[in-house]
């Protein structure tokens, strides 16, 4: 185990000059040690093998892993600097793209805008995803004619990514103002519009007894009994607080359901790579 990365430092050293030697042995070494010990051999053979570029292919690499690591920040300058000519260009344009979207960027890079290689219906996917997180149906929609369908690595995250294009832009969304004005026909039914069904059915039953009590005591005692009064005011507090919390709960139900969106597209913006680039 120990003399393999002595190989592949030696391999890697082949053919540059005395002084790019030294500059790379200061700068790389390391990281190709790093590869054969933590058992990334194919990661290493692709490296070593056909046409090499010790800066760029490491470059590449080590964003590599920093992405597997989750240190988006430290992956993402890494990808965007590997340069057009190389091996793995293609594959670092795609996941640098997949990362600024984790880490809150959804604009298009210009460099995937412009991109005209072997992965168009791929580029078609992240541009769709970015549209989305954008809020922009005019751009998804010109997205997804790269579409097909057929690929088994993207054809589920372009069925999903219309499917939300489908429930943000065409559905219906529910409405707080409807919700408010159920609740304030019937007490709690605002809350099951929204979804609650448990708390709807508290609501009515609370503000239902509040009522009854109230109602009793008006006949019995009076309206301006203490009697009267107090279960009253408590039977408005619940009242009007159960139309406030129904149109509440609409909002927070929206608002849920976008996060949860949000979160579909990311994912389907970053789980296809790992079988295209596989």
């Amino acid at each position: 185990m120990k003399a393999a990365p002595l190989i592949v430092a030696a391999l890697l050293l082949a053919g540059l000059p005395a002084k790019a030697q030294d500059a790379w042995i200061s700068k790389d070494y390391e990281f190709a040690v790093y590869l054969i010990d933590n058992d990334l051999k194919k990661d290493a053979s692709k490296l070593l093998s056909g046409s090499y570029n010790p800066s760029d292919t490491l470059t590449f690499l080590r964003g590599w892993s920093s992405y597997l690591l989750k240190e988006l920040d430290t992956a993402l300058p890494l990808f965007k600097a590997v340069p057009e000519q190389s091996p793995f260009r293609d594959q670092a344009l795609f996941y640098s793209t997949a990362v600024s979207a984790h880490l809150g960027d959804y604009s298009v890079p210009a460099a995937l805008e412009s991109y005209t290689g072997p992965y168009s219906e791929l580029k078609g996917v992240q541009l769709a995803g970015l549209a989305l997180l954008r809020d922009d149906p005019e751009a998804f929609k010109a997205a997804a004619e790269a579409f097909k369908y057929e690929d088994f690595a993207l054809k589920d995250a372009e069925k999903q990514l219309d499917d939300i294009y489908h429930a943000r832009f065409e559905a219906k969304p529910k409405s707080p103002w409807l919700a408010a004005a159920a609740s304030a026909v019937v007490p709690g039914l605002g809350k099951i519009y929204a979804g609650r069904t448990g708390e709807g059915i508290s609501s009515f039953l609370l503000t239902g007894a509040m009522g009854a009590i109230t109602a009793e005591h008006w006949i019995k005692d009076g309206p301006g009994n203490w009697k009267t009064i107090v279960p009253a005011v408590l039977c408005a507090a619940l009242y009007i607080g159960n139309i406030y919390g129904s149109y509440v709960s609409v909002s927070i139900y929206n608002n849920s359901v976008k996060d949860a969106q949000q979160t579909a597209i990311l994912y389907n913006i970053h789980i296809p790579l790992r079988s295209v680039f596989k």
